[in-house]
């Protein structure tokens, strides 16, 4: 979801491991030559965005298996910040699963529809609506919408709700088997 601390917590976690963190919001703008989320969802609409996530994260793996494969030596792979629609984009939805079948893990953060509302009343940032409710309405729908897709492609998940520091010790501290 939105608001629960993706980039921040990311760039924490790739910095606790000595990895690159990427953010799909910001290759998916890359991809389309934009500098706002917002801008494109309203001169161009969400279709343009979803696709732009779709070949952005496409590419993202493609080129992070390849230097993978060169750098055999890596032990830290990247950390990417997946947005919170990627999860329920049909075309994005493939791509985590085949990604997951090669090494990566998918940690779902979540916070209450009250930390998120709060949190992004104070800032939010390049964040477009996607309905015409009410903030915490719109967050409450789209978490009710998206909740099968993350859990279904989640290896884990923790409570984004404090400290950035706190949640990314808890993420650090997760083993996969």
């Amino acid at each position: 979801m939105r608001g629960v601390g993706k980039t921040t917590v990311g760039d924490l976690v790739a910095k606790h491991f000595s990895s690159s963190f990427h953010d799909l919001d910001a290759l998916a703008l890359h991809f389309l030559g934009a500098s706002s989320v917002r801008n494109v969802f309203h001169t161009q609409g969400e279709h343009i965005w979803r696709d732009a996530e779709s070949a952005a994260l496409r590419k993202f793996f493609q080129s992070d298996a390849l230097l993978q494969l060169q750098d055999s030596c890596t032990l830290s792979p990247s950390i990417l910040a997946i947005g919170g629609g990627a999860p329920a984009n049909p075309s994005c939805i493939p791509l985590i699963q085949d990604a997951r079948k090669t090494g990566w893990r998918v940690v779902l953060m979540t916070s209450p529809i009250d930390v998120l509302v709060k949190r992004l009343s104070n800032d939010l940032g390049d964040r477009a609506a996607l309905t015409e409710h009410p903030l915490a309405e719109e967050l409450a729908q789209l978490s009710r919408d998206r909740s099968v897709f993350y859990s279904t492609l989640a290896d884990a998940e923790v409570d984004g709700s404090s400290d950035p520091a706190i949640v990314c010790a808890a993420i650090a501290a997760l083993t996969f088997s």
